[in-house]
């Protein structure tokens, strides 16, 4: 690759970087349906037409910055997994790292949920599609891969299929996240701290797996101090003994 070259797909990459950013917080201020392009244009310095060169479609921009959301976590996950330790604290770390997104992107799953529509997801090209499928197979290898060793070693009981083990995870944690910032719930389930709620939820669901060793057996706050230490430093949330 040419210099001239090379430094023009840099400068593609930053613009297109600043024109995510800046769609990212009118997305979650405003909302998909109001997300303008001129207004957007605006705020960046460049014309619309400039936006058209980095995204065919509304659609494709707003699935552009799930994307980028969603690497962000793929990175969180794929970070957890390095943990050393048993499989259930692994698992834990994972549980770790969605709960540091969440506090990094509080609203990002509502945001999710509305992208991943059939009706806005058909309008998307395929070239996006395909890019945020990417991402969402790096964060599902994460969770799988220990849940198989789980199976393999013994720690995880196998009556369940590896599949039904993702999907219980996955929607407890989403889950989670979703409702325990609705005030409503939070009331009535004297929810006080979502973050915490939602690694209660994950150890419900772990202990109701069978998988090794249960919460009453293990010293699991130790390994919070040791998740922190080793893997998230940023995740301040996890407080000292």
């Amino acid at each position: 690759m040419s210099p001239n070259l090379a430094r023009k797909e840099r400068e593609r990459a930053a613009r297109e970087e600043l024109i995510l950013n800046h769609a990212r917080r009118m997305l979650l201020s405003e909302g998909y349906q109001n997300l303008n392009l001129d207004s957007l244009a605006k705020s960046i310095e460049y014309s619309k037409g400039t936006i058209y060169l980095h995204f065919a479609t509304k659609e494709d921009l707003a699935l552009a910055v799930a994307t980028q959301a969603l690497r962000e976590r793929a990175e969180l996950f794929e970070r957890a997994i390095k943990f050393a330790g048993r499989t259930r604290e692994r698992v834990r770390a994972i549980g770790c790292a969605c709960c540091q997104f969440a506090i990094a992107h509080p609203d990002f799953f509502h945001v999710e949920l509305m992208l991943k529509s059939v009706s806005f997801w058909e309008k998307a090209s395929e070239e996006r599609r395909h890019m945020h499928s990417i991402q969402s197979s790096r964060v599902f290898r994460a969770v799988s891969g220990v849940i198989q060793e789980a199976l393999s070693n013994g720690d995880l009981p196998s009556r369940y299929r590896p599949e039904e083990i993702s999907f219980s995870l996955v929607a407890v944690t989403i889950g989670s996240h979703i409702a325990g910032v609705q005030h409503d719930i939070q009331t009535m389930c004297a929810v006080e701290d979502a973050i915490a709620a939602s690694r209660t939820n994950q150890d419900i669901v772990c202990d109701g797996l069978g998988w090794k060793p249960l919460s009453n057996d293990f010293d699991y706050a130790a390994t919070d101090q040791r998740i922190r230490t080793e893997i998230f430093p940023e995740a301040t949330w996890i407080k000292p003994r």
